[in-house]
């Protein structure tokens, strides 16, 4: 479709003239730079060129006839700008040193219209041409020379800090385009892979990787460009085929428009470190191992007492998961004064900085029970030798506890039977001897009697000195019972009947402030034993209680039950004990009570709390004898003004 003339003409008007065009190319240019036209009137003057000359640009745009170099040479006189638009060589004659390259003219010249001393200006004049090819005015640009050549040695300096930078610093750098070529790099000088600095600018990135990377080079370079920039661990190999491990972090370079040019990036040679690291994690698998091989625990723990490492073994002995013991608390698995033990040892290791060996406290598990364990304890520290946590190896001791324990009632045991066998001895010696002294005294007393009238006052003295013969043999009957000289005949005996005997006999002797409770049931209960011995044990046991009580009163309470012992409940009774039935007999006072120490020895013979003539301390070792004897038990129970309690348990007859 044809344009009208009018559409035409507004074309016309539109469009920019090249003299405006040329202005605002000019006023683009830091540089000091003017133009003229075909005709030599200034068209442009840009504000660089009113710095250097003075000369505002409403002055001098239009002027011609030389008058543009009144500014710069105080005449008029011919410019670079004006051989540009003439052509004219023979002009070139008043300008020194110029230099044509087709329509580009250079030259370097001073200014006696410029202010500075020797300023020396690096000038350059093009012409301007139609499409026509026809020269329609030139440009003229002016350089300070000092400042060019200052520029170009600041460059020079960069370059060469950059370059001192590049060949000096501990990583590799590198740049290369998105093909994988070499453009620049100073790997030959930081790691050694025996390629050289030629063999590098000929090869591309692929050359010296394995093939498992090769593979996925193009993906790299798409999430580089995309990302703008990455970051990972490669590999590539020596010339000899050696691999090396590399971390690398890399941008995209792009110009001012955008567009990438390539990718620059530096690198750092881990091989040695991931060596080191993998053979730190054997080492650290190794120790592991080891710990959780060995029987005894492994502690560290940190300056509070909180867990940051332990073996199996601990967790296992505590009875936590691994998981519930990680960061715990040495509080958590011990009781108060356990925790002020174990927090004084650690204060003193910290002061002393000396190990502790063979300290001992108790634990708790998860579940409550009690642990004894031997532990030695050391300083943790730091690289720097500072002091950071406690370190320890923690052995379970509880079995060991639990024999000493065994072994010392073992011995207690067998001194007191010791000691009644010591005493028995001695006692049966004496008794036997005292027992023919009595029969003599008892026999011409006797005699006497018989030779004097009755009722009268010798034969009555003679009666008390045969009485307390009487007593006597009964006191020689106990002892040598004791003494085991007298055979007990053993046989079924209902413990009720004998236990009613012996509370219609305490009923006569005992004072009315102390009452009698007793529970014995209904249904008989048999043990094989000697009646003469259940009575004894019954009444040495009944006189013990009511003696208690006879200042202040109180109640005796008896009790005669079956039970039935099984293996869980024979630790708290008797070690000793069979499990089966048993006759449970409970002798319990509201009296005085008795300390530990007393509890110790209240068994052991001729020992007594009580007041000279009150006892002979034979009633409880003959209780403790008897119910030995039977294979039976005897505990007690007490404590000061508590009163106390004599629990026996002895075998039933079930035949």
């Amino acid at each position: 479709m044809r344009k009208t003339k009018e559409e035409t003409q507004g074309d016309s008007l539109s469009s920019p003239s090249p003299a405006s065009i040329i202005r605002q190319i000019a006023d683009g240019i830091e540089d000091p730079c003017f133009a003229i036209d075909g005709k030599k009137e200034v068209i442009a003057w840009n504000g660089a060129m009113e710095i250097l000359t003075g000369a505002p640009a409403a002055e001098i745009l239009g002027k011609s006839d030389l008058e543009y170099a009144m500014p710069f040479y105080g005449s008029k006189r011919p410019m670079l700008i004006d051989m540009a638009v003439s052509q004219d060589s023979t002009a070139e004659e008043g300008i020194h040193g110029v230099s044509r390259e087709d329509d580009l003219l250079k030259a370097s010249e001073s200014f006696p219209g410029i202010s500075g001393e020797n300023r020396v200006f690096n000038t350059r004049a093009r012409a301007i041409r139609d499409a026509k090819a026809c020269i329609i005015g030139a440009v003229q640009i002016f350089q300070d020379a000092a400042k060019h050549r200052f520029v170009q040695q600041d460059e020079s300096k960069s370059d060469e800090k950059y370059r001192t930078f590049f060949e000096n610093a501990t990583d590799f750098f590198y740049i290369h385009d998105f093909q994988g070529n070499m453009i620049e790099t100073n790997l030959v000088s930081k790691m050694y892979t025996s390629y050289t600095v030629e063999d590098l600018a000929r090869m591309n990135i692929k050359d010296i990787m394995p093939d498992s990377y090769k593979a996925v080079f193009d993906g790299y370079i798409a999430r580089t460009l995309e990302e703008g920039k990455g970051e990972g661990i490669i590999s590539i190999l020596n010339k000899d085929g050696h691999e090396r491990v590399i971390e690398y972090r890399n941008i995209v370079v792009r110009d001012s428009h955008g567009n990438p040019l390539h990718v620059q990036g530096s690198g750092r040679d881990i091989t040695e470190s991931i060596k080191a690291q993998r053979a730190l994690k054997l080492s650290e698998e190794r120790y592991r191992n080891i710990l959780d091989s060995i029987e005894e625990g492994y502690f560290e723990v940190d300056l509070t007492g909180n867990f940051t490492f332990f073996n199996q073994a601990l967790s296992r002995n505590l009875k936590y998961t691994d998981e519930e013991v990680k960061g715990m608390n040495y509080r958590q698995y011990m009781d108060e004064s356990n925790a002020r033990k174990v927090f004084d040892v650690f204060h003193k290791v910290f002061i002393t900085g000396e190990t502790t060996k063979a300290f001992d406290w108790e634990l708790m598990d998860k579940f409550g029970n009690k642990l004894y364990v031997e532990a030695s304890v050391s300083t943790l520290k730091d690289s720097k030798g500072k002091i950071v946590g406690f370190r320890g190896m923690v052995r379970d001791i509880t079995e060991r506890k639990e024999a000493e324990k065994e072994r010392d009632r073992y011995e207690l045991r067998l001194a007191q039977a010791q000691k009644l066998e010591a005493i028995g001895t001695l006692a049966g010696g004496i008794a036997h001897d005292f027992n023919n002294m009595l029969s003599a005294i008892m026999g011409y007393t006797e005699l006497a009697r018989k030779d004097l009238p009755g009722g009268t006052r010798p034969d009555e003295c003679l009666a008390q000195v045969l009485k307390a013969g009487m007593r006597a043999k009964d006191l020689i009957a106990q002892i040598l019972t004791f003494s085991r000289k007298f055979e007990a005949e053993r046989e079924p005996v209902n413990t009720g009947l004998i236990l009613n005997e012996a509370i219609n006999l305490l009923r006569a002797t005992i004072p009315t402030s102390i009452r009698i409770a007793c529970t014995s049931g209904h249904s008989p209960l048999f043990v094989f034993a000697d009646p003469t011995e259940l009575h004894q044990i019954i009444m040495n046991l009944c006189t013990n209680a009511y003696q208690a009580m006879e200042d202040k009163g109180g109640k005796l309470r008896i009790l005669l039950e079956s039970v039935v012992v099984d293996d869980a409940e024979i630790g708290a009774i008797d070690q000793h004990l069979s499990p089966g039935p048993y006759v449970k007999l409970s002798v319990s006072d509201t009296g005085c009570g008795m300390d530990e120490d007393t509890m110790k020895n209240i068994f052991d013979p001729f020992f007594t709390t009580k007041k000279r003539g009150k006892g002979t301390g034979l009633g409880l070792a003959t209780v403790h004898r008897i119910v030995t004897e039977l294979k039976g038990s005897i505990s007690v129970q007490s404590a000061p003004e508590k009163g106390a309690t004599f629990i026996l348990h002895l075998p039933r007859f079930t035949g």
